[in-house]
């Protein structure tokens, strides 16, 4: 992946993010989701969902560069090397907009982790040089029994508040008056705390800020972190507040030690107390919960879907892009290069003898509808030559594709249409070309070749019929003629007569089918090797191959001395 590539990335991933962030908080204010139970799901969800992003969509291929190409030999074809100027290489600039993105951001998340490492260094500098709380206090110690989980107590001059971190051997920090506060808030403190510990709440606390630090650079994301954290410390503060006598009386502790609380340290512990917070956390200790579980689920169910169709939106709008494929010089005249996955049945289009004539090549972008049955009902062109789109439209018309794997009503294919390099002759299905004429005139031979060809093609039409079928095949025969002689002057043999008598099957061959597929249209058409070839004959070959599939075609060819070949093929 390049860096441009990397960056574009970076820039859709943070707006596919903060759609769905957005999305989430307006969907949680509209369906006034407020149990904090649910809301602290809910936002761990979002969460959970934005960091999966990636992995949760496809990838679309990037355009590859000019510098990016690859030459595919073939046996199919003998390509002379074609030698061409070096590219300049491209200047290089001292501190490129992609580097220094890159370095921005390496830098802000080194910054976040420093400043993690420094809480931590800071943490444990107070738990070595804190006091062990001796002895307990009854209210702490009955907090301890009521909620069930024990910790190690001490007491420093370095917190102004209760602090609460460790997983294995978790410990609370208190400011060296709590001995002098009232039971109940020493009760209601000792709570909170001991709830943290028994929610594992510290294992949280660390994964949400080294989230913090990779992904430093996105608003949306901090916001998000935030409510979460408020949403645990609500939730706790409800537990706890369940464990005293009343809500009120819990509130009367948190603010009389909020009210003594100063930010003296930056701790990543988790906060008791956040005087931007506070407010918000009375009011939800304070309120009456009336959400039904009904509702609750209707609530959660429906935001869940809207965040569906929110994240589909902004993943097809701002893609992700993923390094392509190099492009490859193919020795194939026409080609299917996108759009060519589950198609069953489809012709390439002839070379438009005007393209070959005008050295006219390129891509040409299809729009094709497909049907319930795979076939397609209509085409346009997008873009592409005009030599080239008829030959292209005409041939995408009859492609058939599997209607299990078709998943869209609409589907986009490129035919790419290539010339061959120089002294490169192509023989075969699409077209033939010799660029030895260097003005683009084709040789006799080739004209020659043409014309066997078109005049092969009409007969295989079955509405030709009658006198005009028996003048091309006379035109035909004579060509042939003449096509043999010129080989025989090439190879310097002495030619040959031309053969007036019965026609014999000597061979059945196939070309993109199975030898079992032949065999059954020979079965049914009552022919074996060894009998006379006449045109009844061919038609009920014809006939026979049709019904079989009505993708199969024969094609015949003679030896000139009464044997005759035969094809078939199968026009996949």
């Amino acid at each position: 992946m390049t860096a441009a590539m990397w960056l574009r990335n970076l820039g859709a991933f943070a707006i596919q993010a903060g759609v769905l962030v957005a999305a989430g908080a307006i969907l949680a204010r509209v369906l006034r989701i407020e149990a904090s139970r649910a809301a602290l799901v809910y936002w761990r969800a979002l969460l959970l969902t934005c960091l999966l992003l990636p992995f949760c969509q496809p990838w679309h291929p990037a355009a590859p560069s000019a510098a990016a190409v690859t030459v595919v030999h073939s046996a199919a074809a003998r390509v002379s090397p074609v030698t061409s100027e070096p590219a300049a290489p491209p200047a290089r600039t001292s501190l490129s907009v992609e580097r220094l993105v890159f370095v921005a951001l390496c830098a802000g998340a080194a910054i976040r982790g420093l400043w993690l490492v420094m809480g931590a260094w800071v943490l444990g500098r107070i738990r070595r040089d804190a006091s062990t709380l001796d002895p307990v206090p009854e209210p702490i110690a009955r907090a301890q029994a009521h909620v069930g989980v024990s910790a190690g107590f001490y007491t420093s001059s370095r917190v102004a508040g209760p602090i609460t971190f460790g997983v294995r051997r978790p410990v609370i920090v208190f400011p060296p008056g709590v001995a002098a506060l009232d039971s109940s808030i020493q009760y209601a403190i000792a709570c909170h705390e001991l709830l943290h510990i028994r929610r594992r709440d510290w294992v949280f606390q660390i994964i949400e800020e080294s989230i913090r630090t990779v992904v430093w650079f996105h608003p949306g994301i901090w916001w998000l972190i935030g409510r979460i954290q408020l949403t645990r410390e609500q939730v706790v503060d409800r537990e706890a507040a369940a464990l005293l006598a009343s809500r009120e009386q819990y509130v009367e502790a948190l603010l009389a030690v909020a009210i003594a609380k100063s930010s003296r340290f930056l701790t990543p512990a988790p906060a008791f107390f956040r005087r931007s917070l506070l407010k918000k956390r009375v009011a939800h200790i304070l309120q009456e919960s009336t959400m039904t579980t009904r509702r609750l689920l209707v609530s959660l169910g429906a935001s869940a879907a809207a965040l569906v169709l929110a994240g589909t939106v902004a993943v097809r709008s701002f893609p992700l892009e993923a390094q392509g494929q190099p492009k490859t010089i193919s020795n194939k005249p026409v080609e299917i290069v996108k759009g060519g996955e589950n198609l069953l049945h489809g012709e390439l289009p002839e070379y438009p003898r005007r393209a070959i004539e005008q050295k006219v090549e390129g891509d040409v972008l299809l729009d094709l509808a497909v049907d319930d049955q795979g076939e397609v009902s209509d085409a346009r062109v997008l873009s592409g030559p005009d030599e080239l789109r008829k030959a292209a439209l005409t041939a995408a018309l009859d492609w058939h594709y599997s209607p299990s794997a078709v998943r869209s009503a609409s589907i986009q294919a490129t035919l790419r249409f290539t010339l061959s390099a120089a002294n490169t002759e192509f023989k075969g299905v699409a077209y033939t070309v010799d660029t030895k004429e260097r003005h683009g005139d084709l040789t006799p031979a080739q004209q020659l070749e043409r014309k066997i060809m078109e005049f092969q093609k009409a007969l295989e039409d079955d509405k030709v019929m009658g006198s005009q079928r028996d003048e091309y095949k006379a035109k035909l025969a004579i060509l042939t003629e003449q096509m043999a002689h010129i080989n025989a002057e090439r190879s310097g043999a002495e030619p040959k007569e031309r053969y007036h008598g019965p026609l014999h099957l000597v061979a059945f061959e196939t070309e993109r089918a199975s030898p079992d597929a032949a065999g059954e249209v020979m079965k049914r058409a009552g022919i074996k090797i060894g009998d006379t070839i006449t045109e009844e004959s061919m038609r009920n070959l014809r006939a026979a191959a049709a019904a079989v599939d009505e993708h199969f075609k024969v094609v015949m060819h003679g030896d000139g001395r009464g044997g005759v070949s035969l094809v078939l093929v199968s026009r996949e």
